[in-house]
C-alpha cells in the first residue's frame, strides 16, 4: 500500500498524541527546560490507508525550523525518509533557511540517519539528559546498544 505524507491537521491530533504516548510515554517533551505538547506542534504524517505509520512535529521560528520528533512506526521502511524530504521541501518553499534537530548520545541510528540526509554535526551539550533527568525522572538511564544517556547533540542542514 502507499504511504501518503500531508501536513497535520486539527482532526489528527488524537492519532497524534497515541503515536506519540507509544512511542515516547507522552506527547509533552522538555525542551531548554520547558515542556512541549508535541501532538500540539505543526508537522506532517504519513498514513498507510487509514493507519497513521509516521509523525514529525516541528518548532517553527522565523529562520529555522527545529524537528523535535521524528517517528516512523516500520524502521527502515523510508517513512522517516519521506516525513523528512517533505519538510524539507516545505522549509525551502518557505525561505527557512536550515532545519535543526536534537538528540541524545545513544541514538546511533539518528546519527546515522541525519547525516546520511545532509544534516551536520553542530554542538554538543554534555550533561544536559542528567539535567533533564531530574526534571523527568521516567528518562531512562539506558539508550540503543546500552549506552548511557548523558549528552545532547545538536544536528543542522541547510535547506
Amino acid at each position: 500500500m502507499t504511504i501518503i505524507v500531508r501536513s497535520t491537521q486539527d482532526e489528527d491530533h488524537d492519532v497524534i498524541h497515541d503515536l506519540l504516548v507509544n512511542r515516547w510515554t507522552s506527547p509533552e517533551m522538555l525542551l531548554d527546560g520547558d515542556l512541549i505538547d508535541a501532538s500540539q506542534l505543526p508537522g506532517f504524517v504519513a498514513f498507510e490507508g487509514d493507519e497513521l505509520v509516521g509523525l514529525v512535529t516541528l518548532i517553527i521560528r522565523d529562520d529555522e525550523w527545529e524537528i523535535l520528533t521524528l517517528d516512523s512506526v516500520n524502521r527502515w521502511g523510508g517513512t522517516g525518509s519521506k516525513l523528512l524530504e517533505a519538510v524539507i521541501h516545505d522549509a525551502r518553499i518557505k525561505g527557512v533557511k536550515r532545519v535543526t534537530v536534537r538528540t541524545s548520545n545513544d541514538n546511533l541510528d539518528a546519527f546515522r540517519f541525519y547525516q546520511r540526509r545532509g544534516f551536520r554535526l553542530e554542538r554538543v551539550r554534555p550533561g544536559v539528559i542528567d539535567e533533564e533527568r531530574a526534571k523527568n525522572p521516567d528518562i531512562p538511564l539506558r539508550g540503543d546498544y546500552g549506552i548511557e544517556i548523558r549528552d545532547e547533540i545538536l544536528f543542522a542542514r541547510a535547506v
